[in-house]
């Protein structure tokens, strides 16, 4: 039997029955829902042996849907769990809701499963998320869902299943982002998938870590499958962090910004369309743009990256693992303080720098910032960063209780946001309730 949750996040609503929502409140007001598809306790051939845990955050107001933006975790326990908070990030919520997009994320209860058991679509997964879209598509109002086009981002074994599904269902995918995985790194390899002109069509960015060189499986098998799929014309192109191992790290915010471009593309131009566009714009990068000479032989090709506009982005990330951003984040609305000086408000992530924290004024002074949530690895974040690209567990709320605080008093008060770049956006005046 599905269990399934509908839920609104407000100021007032107390989530019991969620836990790992917490209490958190955004601009872009988002309604959750959940479906809790059980292990089988005789698997058929083809169906998924563990049990999935799916979550949707949907755009409050948009009345039908452009895409589904799916946040895919890796192999192992931890990685699963990691997963119970991927619908929940405001970063990529922030990207999600740009272009009327849901944000999709699954936990699979993997125990002591293989991991191919479900990172290759072909043992269940893909069923497991055809299924839930069309619970979705019942239960949130949104019949669309059951067709619309899909954004994919993977870590790890995630890679492996998002490169996976480029290849068995290219028709469906916008755009892919491999963070160090691919289809050939678990399980199987990418020849036995289908390959024709339509998957050649779909953008996909091959990203590794250069500390994870000892991870053979992944960083040599990596290359292989890059100069085979890129030597066929593929839209491919592989960016290597510097600075990371396995770990997911700061490659967000270069992610986001690749497939921010290539959902503005490709995405249908009529909402609840299934018919992708084609990109409208390309740039190739020759092998000696690669620092490591070794590599070089595998891109004779070139490197596809989306437009020129993303090359700087590529060649900054590459160097040092940073990224250029010069606009400030959105500034805080819907501020308020109460009779007892709590203040509360909402606020989006910036698209480009993520969220880091806020900063709080009293007649234009700063009195105090709020703490970010524990952060594995990459720029702290108001959400915190797992290892997995996933918010923490346990989520802040945006409040802050002023003390002492006098109503009485002629004081002013107010909150700005700060993104990941140290970048501060425009004081939001409190109105006193």
């Amino acid at each position: 039997m599905n269990r399934t949750k509908n839920v609104l996040l407000t100021l007032a609503l107390f989530i019991g029955t969620l836990p790992f929502l917490g209490k958190m409140i955004n601009a872009t007001e988002m309604k959750y829902y959940e479906v809790i598809f059980p292990a089988p306790a005789a698997p058929e051939a083809g169906e998924l042996v563990m049990a999935a845990e799916w979550r949707i955050a949907i755009p409050k107001g948009v009345q039908t849907l452009r895409g589904v933006l799916i946040h895919q975790h890796g192999c192992g326990e931890g990685s699963g769990n990691s997963g119970r908070t991927g619908a929940i990030d405001l970063h990529w919520q922030a990207l999600a809701a740009k272009y009327d997009c849901a944000l999709l994320a699954v936990s699979y209860r993997q125990e002591n499963h293989p991991c191919e058991n479900w990172c290759d679509p072909r043992n269940g997964s893909a069923q497991s998320l055809f299924k839930a879209l069309d619970h979705f598509a019942q239960t949130s109002g949104h019949p669309e869902l059951s067709v619309i086009p899909w954004t994919l981002w993977g870590h790890s074994g995630g890679a492996h299943w998002s490169g996976s599904m480029v290849q068995l269902y290219p028709q469906r995918v916008v755009a892919a982002w491999l963070r160090s995985g691919h289809p050939d790194c678990v399980g199987l390899t990418f020849d036995s998938l289908p390959m024709n002109e339509d998957v050649l069509t779909v953008p996909i960015m091959l990203n590794l870590g250069a500390k994870e060189t000892d991870i053979s499986f992944v960083w040599d098998t990596a290359w292989v499958y890059f100069q085979k799929i890129r030597a066929q014309g593929a839209k491919i192109g592989v960016m290597i962090d510097p600075e990371t191992h396995h770990e997911t790290g700061n490659s967000r915010y270069p992610a986001i910004r690749f497939l921010d471009i290539c959902m503005e593309q490709r995405l249908p131009v009529v909402p609840g369309s299934s018919e992708l566009r084609p990109m409208q714009t390309e740039v190739l990068l020759p092998a000696n743009e690669l620092e490591d000479e070794s590599h070089r032989a595998f891109v004779q090709n070139g490197i596809w990256l989306p437009c020129e506009e993303f090359v700087d982005v590529w060649k900054k990330y590459s160097a040092d693992n940073t990224f250029e951003d010069e606009t400030p984040p959105p500034a805080p609305t819907d501020v308020s303080i109460d009779s007892v000086g709590l203040m509360t408000w909402k606020c989006d992530a910036d698209l480009e720098s993520g969220l880091e924290t806020f900063a709080i004024y009293c007649n234009g002074e700063e009195i105090a910032k709020l703490p970010t949530a524990p952060t594995v690895n990459g720029r702290p974040l108001f959400q915190g960063m797992s290892y997995s690209d996933t918010p923490d567990a346990s989520l802040p709320i945006m409040a802050f209780k002023i003390d002492p605080y006098r109503a009485e008093e002629e004081k002013v008060y107010s909150v700005a946001a700060i993104n990941t770049a140290g970048l501060v956006s425009s004081q939001t005046e409190a109105q006193k309730r």
